[in-house]
């Protein structure tokens, strides 16, 4: 897969908007995609993520709508405020969609089970909509605008893996909030996180990662990224990779979705977030001898309201292991870069996917062998409820021919470079 440079993002942008609106953009930002090196699956539990800012971009560009603008729809108006989207993805084109911001008040606005499938126009425009509601709602936007035309632009494949929504969530976010534009402002951009992810988090089906919000707006450009929960902090570490190492992401943006059993999914978060409000904790892993606790807390769950929609001890006890375990993976890889092991943190990271593949049974399975066979030190899943892309980590000398060989076999294969944080001009 060709892989223009994120530079190259806003001014595609800034043309394709005023190609199709007649205007100049007035507000522009980008943000960058995520690949989440390690402890992803920690995001709601509490643990740490470990992530890096890649060179592939989201860039957002809009101008406000004027009062009298009838092109596709209604009009929009302070009353009746509207936007309007258009844009593209790699291999998506989106047609022109409208969505009145008062109407998508709330993701549960969905009506349509396909409008909530991420990849889909409608889901992007709804997206889009309830995203500007809520930055109205929090007055981190003026009520006193009668809409946007906005265009997106994308170098980042939807359902790789590397944070094509999160990122499209970031720019959009940051073009209409100027309090957040200076690097230097890290609470402006702490609650543009928040308020991202917590959109994200309303729509069903959206596997949402809060520490890709934080990465995309927060950190320092050229480092990793580290999101402990325990304290709140964001952190850095020196670059994951040597010279003589090459990361990169495989998949296929051709094949039909495939996530991790949708059910058991919402059987983890609902755990987590039930087991967080039955102990009055924040996460469960600020919860002291949380796993024993828990347990007891499901069996008596399980006594008095049945096990119909809640994990069996042995499922929920296998999820709390795996947790635990991956939160001091994440601890120990933040070691390891700081100290400058680099030598170590494929191992570490191979350990991580074999642990993902007991608990989780990914469909990654296979491309994981594959990419392993064609020379690979690891290779895990992107994101293993969201994507059936693999990332890996793979011998400088190697490089060339494992690309080669896996497009041969008709994958889509993406070089994980490092990028900058999410900009706004």
């Amino acid at each position: 897969m060709p892989q223009p440079t994120a530079s190259s993002v806003a001014d595609r942008a800034r043309a394709m908007h005023q190609a199709f609106f007649g205007v100049l953009p007035s507000h522009i930002a980008q943000a960058p995609g995520t690949w989440c090196v390690l402890g992803e699956q920690t995001d709601d539990f509490g643990g740490i993520v470990v992530l890096s800012r890649l060179d592939i971009a989201t860039a957002v560009v809009l101008s406000p709508r004027d009062p009298g603008d009838t092109h596709q729809g209604t009009p929009g108006t302070p009353d009746t405020p509207a936007i309007h989207l258009r844009g593209s993805f790699p291999g998506i084109e989106l047609p022109e969609l409208s969505s009145d911001i008062h109407g998508a008040r709330s993701a549960q606005s969905f009506k349509d089970p396909q409008e909530s499938e991420s990849s889909t126009p409608q889901y992007l425009i709804r997206r889009a909509a309830l995203l500007i509601s809520t930055l109205i709602q929090r007055q981190m936007l003026s009520r006193d605008t009668p809409g946007f035309n906005i265009t997106v632009c994308s170098d980042i494949p939807l359902e790789s893996g590397l944070g094509a929504l999160h990122s499209f969530d970031a720019a959009l976010g940051l073009a209409l909030y100027p309090e957040a534009h200076s690097l230097d402002d890290p609470p402006a951009r702490a609650r543009l996180a928040a308020v991202c992810s917590h959109v994200a988090s309303a729509f069903p089906d959206s596997s949402p990662l809060r520490a890709r919000h934080t990465a995309a707006l927060r950190s320092t450009s050229g480092s990793i990224c580290v999101v402990d929960y325990a304290d709140g902090s964001v952190t850095t570490t020196p670059a994951l990779l040597e010279a003589d190492t090459v990361a990169f992401a495989v998949g296929n943006t051709d094949l039909p979705r495939t996530h991790s059993d949708e059910p058991t999914v919402t059987m983890r978060a609902n755990l987590i977030n039930q087991a967080s409000h039955a102990f009055g904790a924040e996460h469960l892993r600020s919860l002291p001898h949380a796993t024993p606790r828990v347990l007891d807390w499901l069996k008596a769950v399980h006594d008095v309201h049945g096990p119909q929609g809640y994990p069996t001890v042995e499922e929920a006890a296998t999820w709390l292991a795996f947790w635990e375990e991956e939160t001091q993976r994440s601890r120990t890889l933040v070691s390891l870069l700081r100290g400058r092991r680099r030598s170590e943190v494929a191992s570490l990271l191979q350990e991580s996917a074999t642990a993902l593949s007991t608990t989780y049974s990914p469909h990654t399975d296979e491309l994981v062998a594959l990419c392993r066979s064609h020379g690979a030190y690891s290779a895990r899943p992107a994101c293993v409820t969201s994507s059936g892309w693999v990332t890996a980590l793979v011998p400088a000398a190697k490089a060339t021919a494992f690309q080669e060989a896996l497009e041969e076999a008709e994958y889509s294969v993406i070089a994980l470079l490092p990028g900058e944080v999410a900009q706004a001009q």
